[in-house]
């Protein structure tokens, strides 16, 4: 029997028979796995604490037929904080419900797991307006799944959207990419959203920053920021 020891943070739980339970893991080796804890249901057992939603704990598994199995897990961080807070908790099951969408078992997950650990995190320890963290954490998540739009230039003239007077630019959802304020007379306008220069360059530095920076920026209104994330999302989804 071989045993794997990975690093990794339960973001789906299912009963199981009588006493088990099928955890769903987001790991830093093996990818987005299935699991069998054995007994976990029971209050004695060794995986009665490792086997919830948003515990990251250091599992050893081992495989057999189609699904791993826990062999013994280490508790590392239980989110506590979170998963008492009702509606911070809701925030971190849509999280874990987009991740659960977008990808598939075995896929390499690293990036991934530690862009949310690093959301959760700033979700429980962070001052931040909420808004400002999900909507970051989506803008990232598809940057690292390869759908970060087109930036800079403006799709239509190609002029630099950084070294403009623009006050705003435009969204095209369709076409993934940004329009100057100068084209919006001349473009048809239907598939596009206007934000503002502000929230344009909080977007583009969502997009280019480390994990650990993306939520280390502000805005005086989240309003565009947040119309942006949802659009975006709804956008990359409807296409997947």
């Amino acid at each position: 029997m071989k045993l794997v020891k990975v690093k990794g943070i339960v973001i789906r739980e299912v009963a199981y028979k009588d006493n088990d339970k099928i955890i769903t893991i987001l790991t830093d080796t093996l990818g987005k796995v299935s699991a069998i804890a054995k007994g976990a249901k029971k209050t004695n057992s060794q995986f009665l604490a490792s086997s919830q939603y948003l515990v990251y704990s250091e599992f050893v598994l081992y495989q057999n037929t189609s699904y791993y199995y826990l062999n013994s897990a280490s508790v590392i961080n239980t989110f506590y904080n979170l998963r008492i807070d009702f509606d911070k908790l809701q925030i971190v099951f849509e999280m874990t419900k987009l991740i659960n969408s977008v990808t598939d078992e075995n896929q390499d997950c690293d990036k991934i797991l530690k862009l949310f650990l690093n959301t959760i995190y700033a979700l429980d320890k962070y001052e931040k307006d909420t808004k400002l963290i999900i909507n970051a954490f989506k803008i990232k998540l598809f940057t690292v799944l390869g759908f970060a739009p087109r930036q800079d230039k403006c799709a239509n003239c190609s002029k630099s959207l950084l070294d403009s007077d623009n006050k705003s630019v435009y969204y095209d959802y369709i076409n993934n990419n940004f329009i100057c304020e100068e084209c919006c007379t001349s473009v048809d306008l239907k598939s596009k959203i206007q934000i503002s220069i502000a929230t344009y360059n909080a977007i583009l530095f969502v997009i280019r920053s480390d994990f650990k920076k993306i939520f280390s920026f502000e805005l005086k209104s989240y309003k565009d920021f947040e119309l942006f994330g949802q659009v975006f999302t709804d956008s990359v989804l409807s296409g997947l």
